[in-house]
């Protein structure tokens, strides 16, 4: 008889479980986000000490305190759970932004470095590639080139010094030119793994009901097989007495097939599972034994 074959069960998941998981998950990439503020901090230090562009301590101290409010504030909101609130409990959209609003202050504050400063956001920014939607990039992107321009209509009005129109208007369009394609790139590969997360469900689905059925097939087969076994053991207690058998008209004996007679209650026992107990018939007993009674 077959076995089916033992088999690991899967471990039970909870909600609750699969809450922890994801929030795990969210705080490691939160880390990831803290460690580029760090980068960028020190890329803007390295800037000013390169002679690109200077800023005061009053600048530094705003500059790092928004990076440390900020942060601290996104811990907070994952280590509480209070993100689970949103709609979107990665916060990815939300710290794109408040990235990009911490790095208009070192772009304000070091306009001589400016192009070098918006190759800041990038790192920033592509964060949301396997989060964000196509139309949720765009958004960013608009929010961003929105906080660009504000910026740029505050200077403008400030008449800061060295101010170039025709050469911020190129940079602000070489800037919206690669944040487009940020989000259209970005977009794309967020959809192939939406894509990707839906075939594998698909796939796993599929699999579930295959094993389901191979599991079904098994317990058939050994269902089958134990009947088989059943079977074959009654047919081994039961010894049926069938065709001719040649029997003495007189004595009635039974000739076996090796042509030895044999009495009929010794043939019958060992042929079948009959045993006899000797008695005897009220016709014989008034045959043989009526003197008696």
């Amino acid at each position: 008889m077959a076995n089916a074959p033992n088999s690991v069960p899967k471990p039970i998941v909870t909600q609750d479980m699969a809450t922890q998981i994801a929030q795990s998950l969210r705080l490691r990439r939160f880390g990831m986000a803290a460690a580029t503020y760090v980068v960028v901090t020190l890329a803007t230090f390295l800037t000013t000490r390169l002679g690109l562009g200077e800023m005061t301590f009053a600048q530094w101290v705003t500059f790092i305190g928004i990076a440390l409010i900020g942060n601290i504030g996104f811990f907070v909101l994952f280590y509480t759970g209070a993100n689970l609130r949103f709609s979107d409990p990665s916060l990815t959209r939300e710290q794109i932004v408040y990235s990009a609003l911490w790095g208009f202050v070192a772009l304000h504050f070091l306009p001589e470095a400016r192009p070098m400063v918006l190759m800041f956001y990038l790192p920033a920014f592509s964060f949301g590639m396997l989060r964000l939607t196509r139309t949720q990039y765009l958004s960013v992107a608009a929010c961003v080139m929105g906080i660009y321009a504000a910026l740029l209509s505050v200077e403008y009005l400030e008449a800061r010094k060295g101010f170039m129109m025709q050469y911020e208007i190129f940079l602000f369009v070489l800037f919206g030119i690669l944040l487009t394609w940020f989000a259209f790139f970005g977009g794309f590969v967020s959809e192939m793994r939406r894509r990707l997360r839906l075939r594998n469900l698909e796939i796993e689905k599929a699999h579930e009901k295959i094993k389901t059925e191979i599991e079904e097939r098994i317990r058939a087969q050994a269902e089958k097989d134990k009947l088989i076994v059943e079977l074959e053991q009654a047919l081994g207690e039961v010894k049926k007495l069938s065709g001719l058998l040649p029997i003495c008209a007189s004595c009635k004996r039974i000739r076996d097939d090796k042509g030895y007679w044999n009495q009929l209650e010794s043939y019958i026992r060992d042929h079948s599972e009959a045993e006899f107990s000797h008695s005897i018939c009220p016709e014989c007993q008034a045959k043989l034994y009526s003197d008696l009674f």
